[in-house]
């Protein structure tokens, strides 16, 4: 509970010193051989986009299974100097003029969530903190924590915080997952001792270390199955508390040209009462080719024990930590207890953008020995580049086995595909498919599983940008 106290005590302390510290011109004179890490990661790229204001709101159908409803969508998104605010209202009335129940039944999370996000800048600025829906949330390299998503569910949306601080010799980041519970926590403050030293690329060396907990009751639930006198079989569950995890990073600027960024680094990681794992690599980034084009490639080995996951922390993490099903009870450290062994494996990102037009980003992780073990994350952004054309594809998919799995979709998976058409500037024609999933609750309306649920919806919208 001091922790989750002191993260929000935290942002009223550093808030008023961060404005004082930018009068005084201190938190931004980070010389560019100085900066610790590239700005042009495949990650960075992709995620860390900057965006102002304009109004959008929406007629449509969408189904939810076998169900179909009329979508009446509004989504402005204000931009006022270094403030944002976005909103996502959605009222889905079913063919007998009722609004859908479960979109209202989490009493006040329920209209909170009209709320998208509250920001204060963008990530990478010297201080920057987001209040709301948190997607593809990374601390520092993402041994630990990676695309991290705090809304398990469209039906089950929470409001989370992003807070990060560079004063230039040290800072922090930060994520709460969900402000009403408190339950995924993660922290990250960093040091670079050589920062005023003058040694050039040794000025940008940087020390890093992370904690996440989940102190949700089910966070580390074990499940044994066993079998009774009368031969019938049955579950034993064995709960270790919270889930914690901890990480050292060293990260250093190679190379800093004006078209060329590399850097390596390092990272241990442990989930405490399991194992542990080490990844070593080097990031590259061609910037501005032809003053068009940014290309970015990363690549990692990895090695691991038994009983440990990289990124365990993920994009299905608040669906996987633990599902109740009518033939028994599945969680995500029973899957990590299982690991048997461990071994060596690679991961890589690539990513790239063309004049801020077409962005892409893919992420794979694979393991020699391990089965089940990859990780593959695709997306693709294409805006304006084609005249009167919007493509925005996210694809994710974990414990990926035979190439032959990497695109099926399952209780591994995270789709989102859309693609509009713009007749007019201010008007836009669009059909949007997701594979998510949807609370399967049960007494005192408590989530017990999610389920996949298959959604597509057919809408036209209005969208003024200004």
């Amino acid at each position: 509970m001091i922790l989750r106290l002191a993260l929000l005590v935290s942002f009223f302390v550093t808030f008023p010193f961060h404005l004082y510290s930018q009068v005084n011109a201190s938190a931004s004179s980070l010389a560019p051989s100085s900066v610790p890490s590239s700005r042009f990661d495949a990650y960075s790229i992709f995620f860390n986009r900057k965006y102002g204001s304009f109004f959008g709101s929406s007629l449509g159908i969408t189904t939810f299974g076998n169900q179909t409803f009329y979508a009446i969508g509004l989504s402005p998104e204000l931009a006022l100097g270094s403030w944002g605010i976005g909103l996502d209202v959605n009222l889905r009335i079913s063919q007998q003029g009722q609004l859908r129940q479960e979109d209202w039944q989490d009493g006040i999370s329920s209209y909170l969530r009209l709320i998208r996000y509250v920001r204060y800048n963008f990530k990478r600025d010297s201080l920057y903190f987001r209040f709301g829906q948190l997607d593809a949330v990374r601390l520092g390299h993402g041994s630990i924590l990676f695309l991290y998503r705090n809304n398990a569910s469209y039906d089950a949306r929470r409001m989370g915080i992003e807070f990060d601080a560079d004063f230039g010799d040290f800072g922090f980041e930060s994520v709460i997952g969900d402000v009403s519970t408190f339950h995924v926590l993660g922290l990250r403050p960093f040091w670079r001792p050589l920062r005023s030293s003058g040694l050039a690329l040794l000025s940008g060396l940087e020390l890093g270390a992370t904690f996440v907990g989940d102190f949700h009751p089910d966070a580390n639930v074990r499940v044994s199955s066993g079998m009774g006198t009368s031969g019938a079989s049955f579950d034993s569950l064995m709960r270790g508390g919270q889930m914690l995890a901890f990480g050292l990073d060293i990260g250093l600027p190679l190379v800093r040209l004006p078209m060329l960024d590399v850097d390596f680094f390092l990272d241990v990681a442990g989930l405490a009462g399991y194992g542990a794992g080490v990844s070593v690599g080097v990031s590259g980034a061609l910037k501005n080719l032809l003053n068009m084009l940014v290309l970015s490639a990363k690549l990692e080995q990895r090695l691991l024990t038994r009983q440990f996951q990289f990124a365990y922390f993920d994009a299905l993490y608040e669906q996987d930590r633990y599902r109740e099903h009518l033939t028994g009870i599945v969680t995500r450290a029973t899957a990590l207890s299982e690991m048997a062994s461990g071994g060596a494996g690679i991961y890589g990102e690539m990513g790239g953008s063309v004049l801020d037009k077409l962005k892409i980003f893919g992420a794979y992780q694979r393991f020699y020995r391990t089965p089940r073990d990859g990780i593959l994350q695709l997306s693709m952004r294409l805006e304006d580049l084609i005249p009167s054309v919007v493509f925005r594809a996210d694809y994710f998919k974990r414990d990926v086995g035979a190439d032959t799995d990497l695109f099926t979709l399952d209780e591994r998976s995270l789709l989102q595909v859309e693609f509009s058409y713009l007749p007019y500037p201010y008007l836009l024609l669009s059909v949007v498919y997701q594979w998510t999933f949807i609370p399967v609750r049960g007494e005192n309306n408590r989530i017990l599983r999610y389920e996949p649920l298959q959604r597509i919806e057919p809408r036209v919208a209005l969208h003024l940008q200004f």
